[in-house]
């Protein structure tokens, strides 16, 4: 017997950066406002994503989109702007690589938790299918250590053994960049989960 489940990675807060604090006079962390600045000069748009000082709450803005013609942007895309809708928000937000090239660091040490059928692995093959909207640098085998409920010396065992396997196939150590579905092998009575 086999069966799938899918397992949602969901994130509690979006990552935060180091950036010059124009206040403070030094590097610091700002947190993103989940709020966008918009200004509409003649033909032309400009957005920015707002982020602010952990220390000072003064601002810095991400900019989204610069020097767009006005009838260049989608209409929901530019209601969801004026709107300050925090999916939205959170997409940009977790642009990571994008961040990185803006700030001197991204923290995706990010508060998550997951939203998954129990897992039963007693008898037959289950494949699990990760999915997450946002992706945020997060270790594979620290995710499947806690959603398998087992030790990492455990899940390398298992790995080692052949028991488990990715599409796409990537290192049980590698940093989760897409959605991955997870099949392992049956045969795990003699494991206590």
């Amino acid at each position: 017997m086999s069966y799938t489940i899918q397992c949602q990675i969901v994130a509690q807060e979006p990552p935060k950066v180091e950036h010059h604090c124009q206040a403070c006079k030094k590097s610091a962390e700002f947190y993103c406002s989940e709020k966008f600045r918009v200004n509409a000069q003649q033909k032309h748009i400009d957005v920015w994503l707002i982020y602010k000082c952990v220390y000072c709450d003064s601002t810095w803005n991400l900019p989204v989109i610069s020097r767009v013609r006005i009838g260049g942007i989608d209409k929901n895309l530019y209601q969801k702007f004026m709107n300050n809708d925090r999916e939205t928000a959170w997409t940009y937000a977790f642009q990571i690589e994008r961040l990185r090239k803006l700030c001197n660091s991204v923290n995706t040490n990010i508060k998550y938790t997951t939203v998954s059928k129990p897992i039963k692995l007693e008898s037959g093959d289950v494949t699990i299918h990760l999915v997450s909207p946002y992706k945020f640098d997060l270790r594979l085998d620290k995710l499947l250590v806690q959603v398998l409920g087992i030790s990492r010396s455990k899940l390398y065992q298992m790995v080692e053994g052949g028991r488990i396997r990715t599409k796409p196939q990537v290192s049980i150590k590698h940093k989760i960049k897409h959605d991955v579905e997870i099949t392992i092998k049956g045969e795990a009575s003699n494991i206590t989960f």
